[in-house]
C-alpha cells in the first residue's frame, strides 16, 4: 500500500510561545519574543512516519519558519507547503488536498490538531487528531497518534 502522511507543525509537533518559558523542551528561539517548543515524542513520530510513508509538511505558518522546524526535527518531506499554499476563505486559511495525492496514494493520513482547516475530503483520507499542544512537558498527545500510525 502506498501511504502519504501529511504533518502539521503548530500545536501538533511544536508550540510557539511569547511567554517567558514553557515546561516543554525548547526547540529554538525564533526571534527576540517568540520561543518554539518541541512536543514530547515529536521526533519519534517523525521517524515512524519516514519509515512508513512519504511525508508532506503542510502548515499555515511562513515557509522560512516551517523550514527551520523541519530541519531541527529532521523531517525530510517530499514537499513543504506553507501559508502561501493555503487558500483564504472568509478570512481564514484553509489547506487543500491536491488531486495528484489522491491519484498517487492508496491512503492519506493527516496528522493535524485542526482538521477543520482542510477543504477537501476523500474516502482515502484518515485524520489523526491529537489534542492541541500548548507547551506542556507532560503532554502525551502524540503517544496515541504513534499507536494509531503503527497500524498502517
Amino acid at each position: 500500500m502506498k501511504l502519504l502522511i501529511i504533518l502539521d507543525l503548530d500545536h501538533t509537533l511544536i508550540y510557539g510561545s511569547y511567554a517567558e518559558s514553557e515546561t516543554a523542551e525548547l526547540l529554538f528561539q525564533h526571534n527576540k519574543y517568540l520561543k518554539v517548543y518541541k512536543r514530547h515524542l515529536a521526533e519519534d513520530l517523525v521517524k515512524l512516519c519516514q519509515a512508513k510513508a512519504d511525508i508532506i509538511v503542510y502548515t499555515t505558518a511562513l515557509r522560512r519558519y516551517a523550514k527551520t522546524i523541519c530541519n531541527l526535527l529532521d523531517i525530510q518531506p517530499i514537499e513543504l507547503l506553507s501559508r502561501k499554499n493555503c487558500k483564504t476563505i472568509h478570512g481564514k486559511l484553509k489547506k487543500e488536498i491536491k488531486h495528484e495525492w489522491i491519484a498517487n496514494y492508496n491512503r492519506i493520513v493527516i496528522v493535524d490538531d485542526s482538521p477543520n482547516v482542510w477543504m477537501n475530503d476523500s474516502d482515502k483520507i484518515d485524520f489523526l487528531v491529537p489534542d492541541e499542544f500548548r507547551g506542556d512537558a507532560n503532554d502525551l498527545g502524540l503517544h496515541t497518534i504513534i499507536n494509531k500510525l503503527n497500524r498502517y
